[in-house]
């Protein structure tokens, strides 16, 4: 097992989808600063997780002025620096389901878009949020082959412990390793997705869900 330590003064509900969201954020947020330092490499989960938690330790502290100050700042890393880390287009088949497979090719691509604007959309000042002391992170446990999950220990400032679980998988062709779920407490990110879009896409259908996030992320494009 390997540590990582961060100390942040925010308040954050430990058992929430925002919490494994903004972890996911603060992970990735290491990619925006490293842009002039040094590349996160994906050749292997555990050491991918471990270096991008030990890169927000320092970074995240000593930008967060900055960023509370200019939200925008924010999405832009988030637009920049996520997609290189998560696979948004395999959560975003995963959580349309069933309705994958009948939706044009129109409405996937809309919904990818769509639905990937909408993760920053709703979280992506989680990340200030954040008041957390210590994560450990521990050794990538194969699920099957090219697939793993790296599970870690998130400690509170309030005390509070938490376990994430992220979720990878091997692109076969860029050998890299991607996230596509994470787990607090044993809730995943995407099955609570799921559970929600297939909720929404049945009662109003497909093409009104798409145009109610559309709108929702134009609103607060103008609003960044």
């Amino acid at each position: 097992m390997r540590t990582a330590t961060l100390h942040n003064t925010s308040l954050v509900n430990s058992k929430s989808l925002k919490l494994f969201l903004a972890m996911l954020f603060a992970l990735l947020f290491s990619s925006f600063v490293s842009a002039n330092d040094s590349v996160i490499k994906q050749d292997d989960p555990q050491t991918m997780v471990l270096d991008l938690s030990n890169k927000v330790i320092s970074e995240l502290n000593a930008n967060r002025e900055a960023l509370e100050s200019d939200p925008a700042k924010i999405k832009e890393f988030a637009m920049a620096y996520v997609l290189p880390y998560i696979d948004t287009d395999k959560m975003a088949r995963y959580v349309m389901g069933k309705h994958w497979r009948t939706a044009s090719d129109k409405q996937q691509t809309e919904f990818v878009d769509a639905f990937t604007n909408t993760l920053i959309r709703s979280y992506s000042q989680s990340l200030l949020k954040l008041n957390i002391d210590s994560v450990d992170v521990k050794n990538a446990q194969e699920e099957k082959p090219g697939r793993v999950t790296v599970a870690s220990s998130v400690l509170q400032s309030d005390g509070n412990r938490s376990d994430v679980v992220y979720r990878l998988y091997l692109n076969k062709h860029t050998k890299k390793w991607m996230l596509y779920d994470i787990s607090v407490e044993g809730i995943s990110m995407l099955l609570s997705y799921r559970k929600a879009y297939d909720s929404d896409i049945s009662k109003k259908g497909l093409d009104a869900v798409i145009t109610e996030m559309q709108t929702k992320n134009a609103e607060f494009n103008g609003k960044a």
